[in-house]
């Protein structure tokens, strides 16, 4: 049976492929050039490489013949297009250089999916010109060996523009950071991390050889407290992260510095920000603040150009008053406004930005991705729901659409692990879209379609802390420890290494007993990035209606295990950076005084749970890291008692297997991995019914949107007897549950109902036996129907 263009294991899908019969074999294959240029091959020379690598093998002079061409035989091809013919030879035209490129990493996908190619011929090409992805490395520090592995990543799927957000703060205002070294001006570069000319210069090269343009960002007038901390004297009075733009000294200091960065970067243009200079005052300075910021945007528009790039900035300057047209010759990242065909109808190119489909703010809790929502419905053009602002499909003032990878928790936020974790799947999704193609008829087949070909070759940012076995043990610390004072600590074997916390997924075991009470946090285990504390103490608003059902809410303090996590500014400690009440909670009571108690905290993503002898004490959906760095905390606040049988897992182990080692009765999930059916599911973004038994507690099955009665259904493949029913929800739950068996998935009998409150809902019911079991559900709570993260089916012995 012949392959249609979807079958091909390619991200983006390709636009079109024919079928022949025969095969060839690209393992070995000597790759050469015709109507060669230094240029091609120089693009040759790395397509051997790669393909060696891709393949398993090693670069070969003689073998099966790939020939990389300029497009000279009359093909009809776009910008950025290329055609591949697979026969006795394999030739890769390209309408262009990166035609070329873009065909080179097509053979690759395929090739390293299986080297074994089958004959036919594919055209292709990107819907628009630009493809980009940004990051925020001025908030979060990302080193130079981090940057190149996302110019791998975007080259393996065809981006072309990585776009560098190069100064900014953090939440808090105490972390300010411009990451470019500056000769000028000794001392305005971040101590943290900045980057060199000699590392600019080699990251583009890199860059180029790829196929891909890196353009910077120097964002101003506001997002600047690295500027004002510098120059105080150019600050707006009581807005620290302005600058003022009716100080002269603020457009010749950025003047000097434009002149000193603009000659390091390669790209044709300059992007200098703009976002978020909002400012208040008397009605006279208002006014004159928002007429000088317009003019601002404009005076340094001449600079760029007069520099020889064009400028680009951020919309949102359409808020601000005043009469002064922006030039038209500048480009808008159309972001938090919309109306692009008007901005395209005044003269101005305009990229798609919109924040809430394409930003990634990872570690908070707003914005964010939904790669189903991007593959199933969203295209580059369509930058506002009234379509009358939209750019038509191919205008040419639309260059492109953008991911965007926002580091607001600044440097203590997610690691560069947990970032490209969190990134990679976006930008397979927008990769697909961008370019043009939706080869899969939903996301669940384009996802497998994209697991063909991940990893990415030479990509190391996933890489965790290595296990030692395969049960994935990465700290084992048997026997006693004792910690005999809130001053005491003792180093691990990470501390002082270069990672010193493990991401999800993990899990921590031990057995400790407190032998003093402390008006201390009671740290067990720290890093400089998170504690698991054993006093943990915060304070938490709870919401209750009142007997005139108006809403009240309270404030609870609590105490008990802590997991703490930095978020934005740093302070001494974990505890104490700047939002740490947002991504830190207490789980369960504190352990008592002279006890021995088992502790168990399992990570996953985006999700916390914590189990003391073997019982789920809390949840919650957090993110986060197991310390790995010192037993007890560096400042005065340890943990005092014993700890023992500590052991760290690579891994998320499932509350059967924590129950288990503690002793519990934990029966089987009968429903694991079974057929399921659903009487309505929200396939669009992938919220499938086989999501609800899949072991993950971070995928799920959803109706969508209903208010009336909706069923999930298992087929446990035979009669089976079971006597309870566990089911995890998400917001998104019933009022009303009930159990019905059947024998042959056609006549149902009831047999237990409950009401539903919180997020999770066990019903026990009389033993009964049968292959199918469905779970009727009623009154949702929310607008959004039903959805159900996991579903248990158990024969539990005890209570």
């Amino acid at each position: 049976m012949s392959l249609h263009a979807e079958d091909l294991a390619v991200v983006p899908a390709v636009r079109s492929w024919k079928a022949a019969d025969g095969t060839f074999n690209a393992k070995g294959g000597a790759v050469t050039t015709e109507g060669g240029s230094k240029a091609l091959e120089g693009i040759a020379g790395m397509f051997s490489k790669q393909l060696a690598t891709a393949t398993g093998g090693t670069p070969a002079t003689e073998g099966p013949k790939i020939v990389l061409t300029l497009d000279r035989a009359g093909h009809v091809l776009k910008p950025g297009g290329y055609a591949v013919e697979i026969g006795e030879r394999l030739v890769i035209r390209g309408a262009d250089e990166q035609g070329l490129r873009n065909g080179m990493f097509t053979v690759l996908q395929l090739a390293a999916h299986d080297p074994v190619l089958p004959h036919g011929t594919i055209e292709d090409w990107p819907s628009v010109p630009r493809r980009m992805l940004m990051l925020d490395v001025a908030r979060k520090p990302f080193p130079l060996p981090v940057l190149k592995d996302y110019l791998r990543m975007m080259a393996w799927y065809k981006l072309n523009e990585l776009h560098l957000h190069l100064s900014d703060e953090s939440f808090g205002g105490g972390y300010a950071a411009f990451r470019v070294e500056s000769a000028k001006f000794p001392g305005l570069a971040a101590k943290d991390l900045f980057y060199t000319k000699r590392d600019l210069r080699e990251l583009q090269d890199m860059a180029r050889g790829l196929g891909i343009t890196i353009t910077p960002e120097i964002d101003m007038p506001g997002h600047s407290r690295c500027f004002t901390n510098f120059w105080p004297d150019l600050a707006l009075p009581g807005k620290p992260d302005y600058m003022d733009v009716t100080n002269p000294k603020t457009v010749e200091r950025m003047k000097e510095l434009l002149d000193e960065m603009i000659p390091l970067f390669d790209a044709p243009d300059f992007h200098i920000g703009t976002d978020e200079y909002r400012v208040e005052g008397s009605k006279e300075r208002k006014a004159e603040l928002h007429e000088a910021f317009r003019k601002f945007i404009n005076t340094m528009n001449a600079h760029v150009r007069s520099r020889g790039k064009n400028m680009r900035i951020w919309s949102g300057f359409e808020n601000m008053g005043g009469t002064t047209a922006i030039d038209p010759s500048i480009t808008i990242d159309m972001w938090e406004t919309n109306d692009a065909k008007s901005q395209i109808a005044a003269g101005h190119k305009v990229i798609n930005s919109s924040d809430g489909t394409t930003y990634i703010v990872p570690g908070a809790h707003y914005y964010g991705v939904s790669n189903g929502g991007v593959y199933q419905n969203w295209q580059p053009w369509r930058i506002s729901g009234d379509p009358s602002k939209n750019p038509g499909e191919g205008d040419p003032g639309l260059l492109g659409g953008k991911l965007h990878v926002w580091n607001d928790q600044g440097p203590t936020g997610y690691t560069m692990t947990e970032i490209a974790s969190l990134t990679f799947p976006s930008i397979q999704a927008f990769s697909e879209k961008m370019w043009g193609t939706k080869g899969s008829t939903s996301y669940a087949a384009f996802q497998k379609r994209a697991a063909l070909i991940a990893p990415v070759p030479g990509v190391q940012v996933f890489d965790r802390i290595p296990a030692k076995g395969p049960e994935g043990l990465v700290l084992d610390l048997p026997g006693e420890r004792t910690l005999d004072s809130v001053d005491a600590r003792q180093p691990l074997a990470f501390q002082g290494r270069a990672r010193a916390d493990l991401e999800y997924p993990w899990t921590l075991t031990m057995e400790i007993r407190k032998t003093a009470d402390t008006e201390r946090r009671g740290v067990i285990l720290s890093s400089g990035l998170a504690e698991i504390c054993a006093d943990y103490s915060r304070t938490e608003n709870r919401k209750s209606k009142g007997t005139d059902d108006k809403e009240i809410t309270t404030k609870e303090t609590l105490k008990g295990i802590g997991i703490v996590r930095a978020a934005g500014t740093p302070g001494a400690d974990p505890a104490s950076s700047f939002i740490v009440g947002d991504v830190s909670r207490v789980y369960g009571p504190s352990p008592a005084k002279d006890k021995w108690v088992k502790v168990a905290v399992v990570g996953d993503e985006r999700k916390t749970t914590v189990f003391l002898d073997g019982v789920k004490v809390g949840e919650s959906n957090n993110q986060m890291l197991c310390p790995l760095a010192l037993l007890g905390s560096p400042n005065g606040n340890s943990f005092v008692g014993t700890v023992r049988n500590l052991k760290v897992f690579n891994r998320a182990c499932s509350a059967k297997e924590i129950g288990r080692a503690a002793g519990l009765d934990m029966p089987d999930n009968l429903a694991a991995g079974a057929a399921v059916s659903a009487s309505v599911s929200d396939d669009e973004h992938d919220f499938t019914p086989d999501k609800a038994v899949d072991g993950s507690s971070s995928s799920r099955w959803s109706s969508g949107p209903t208010g009336s009665s909706q069923w999930l259904a298992v087929d446990l493949g035979s009669g089976k007897e079971f006597n309870a029913i566990d089911i995890a929800w998400e917001a998104a739950r019933p009022g009303q549950a009930e159990v019905e068996v059947s024998q042959d998935g056609k006549d149902w009998k009831p047999v237990a109902a409950a009401h539903v409150e919180g997020d999770r809902t066990r019903i026990g019911f009389q033993a009964v036996q049968a292959r199918h079991v469905r779970i009727v559900m009623k009154e949702p709570v929310t607008s959004w129907g039903y959805s159900i993260f996991e579903l248990e089916v158990m024969k539990r012995t005890g209570k």
